[in-house]
C-alpha cells in the first residue's frame, strides 16, 4: 500500500497476511516489554489467533515491514453488534528504533479511509496520559479527547490518566 525509506530505514505498510502472524507477536511483545505504551505485559494471542483476527473481513490489520520484519502493527477492530457497528477502535505499536519516521500517521491515514469506505462513522481509541507523543500525533489527525479516566494505570510507581479519544466522519 506505501513505501517509503528515510535515510538510514526504508519500510513498507500494506495489510497484513496470516504469514506476519508471528512477526505482529514479536512486535506487539516488544512493545509490551517496554511496559509504558500498552496495558498488557504479556500479548495473550497465539500465532492461529491472529492469523483468525487477519482473516476477519471486518476488521483492518495494517503491518509496517522493514527489511522483511514486522515494525509496525495497527488494528482497526469494528464494533460487533448492531448497536455499535457504526463505530470501530484503533490499536496501533510501533517498534523503539522506527518510531518518528512518520508511519503511525501514514498507518492512521489509511485506516482512517478504510473506515470512510466501510461506513464506519466513529473511530475510537485509548493512550496512556503519558504518551503526550501520540496524543499528540492524534490530535494532529483529527481525533478529540472525549474523555479521561483519572488514575486509571499504575505505571512504574506513577498513576496515569487513560485518555478516550475519538475521530467523527
Amino acid at each position: 500500500m506505501f513505501s517509503t525509506e528515510s535515510p538510514e530505514i526504508e519500510y513498507d505498510i500494506r495489510i497484513a497476511r496470516p504469514s506476519d502472524a508471528s512477526g505482529i507477536i514479536r512486535c506487539m511483545q516488544s512493545v509490551m516489554d517496554e511496559k509504558i505504551y500498552l496495558v498488557g505485559d504479556i500479548y495473550l494471542y497465539t500465532e492461529r489467533g491472529e492469523k483468525d483476527m487477519i482473516r476477519n473481513p471486518d476488521d483492518l490489520n495494517l503491518v509496517a515491514t522493514s527489511r522483511g520484519e514486522v515494525v509496525g502493527i495497527m488494528k482497526i477492530q469494528r464494533g460487533i453488534f448492531r448497536k455499535n457497528r457504526h463505530t470501530a477502535t484503533l490499536g496501533i505499536a510501533i517498534l523503539k528504533g522506527y518510531r518518528h519516521l512518520g508511519i503511525g500517521s501514514k498507518m492512521i491515514s489509511q485506516g482512517i479511509e478504510w473506515c470512510k469506505r466501510e461506513g464506519i462513522k466513529k473511530l475510537n481509541l485509548e493512550v496512556f496520559s503519558s504518551n503526550e507523543n501520540a496524543i499528540s500525533l492524534y490530535k494532529k489527525m483529527g481525533f478529540e479527547i472525549e474523555g479521561v479516566r483519572k488514575n486509571k494505570f499504575l505505571i512504574f510507581d506513577r498513576y496515569v490518566d487513560d485518555v478516550l479519544m475519538s475521530i467523527n466522519f
